[in-house]
């Protein structure tokens, strides 16, 4: 009985750790040279940009432009900076929650939103 028990907590614990690991390896790094369309631009453009809260307050840069495979980029990872309510981490945003204009990279969730995001251990 105690060895089937340590059996299924074995496996439990792997699937939990493993759940994880899994949710960070599903995104990879997108290829430089891949044109992120909704930013009219390549990966290699994005990547260092910096990114601003909608007051206007710069809160982090773009770290990596990342996907589903290296040639379809889905989302970003921000640094950000712990400023504004944004704590001091990478974090993997999708892209559709970003907006460009005026040069101007701007995120549109809130710091409680980006507090429920996966955090990019790269």
């Amino acid at each position: 009985m105690l060895h089937r028990k340590l059996l299924l907590a074995a496996a439990l614990g792997g699937l939990m750790t493993g759940g994880a690991a899994m949710a960070q390896t599903a995104l990879v790094k997108v290829n430089s040279n891949v044109h992120v369309a909704a930013f009219g631009a390549i990966a290699d453009q994005v990547d260092a940009w910096d990114v601003y809260d909608a007051s206007g307050t710069e809160i982090g840069e773009v770290d990596e432009v990342v996907g589903s495979d290296a040639g379809t980029p889905t989302a970003l990872v921000i640094d950000f900076d712990g400023k504004a309510g944004y704590a001091d981490r990478d974090v993997v945003i999708p892209i559709d929650q970003f907006t460009r204009e005026n040069n101007r990279l701007t995120l549109n969730a809130s710091p409680d939103a980006v507090g429920a995001m996966e955090t990019w251990n790269d």
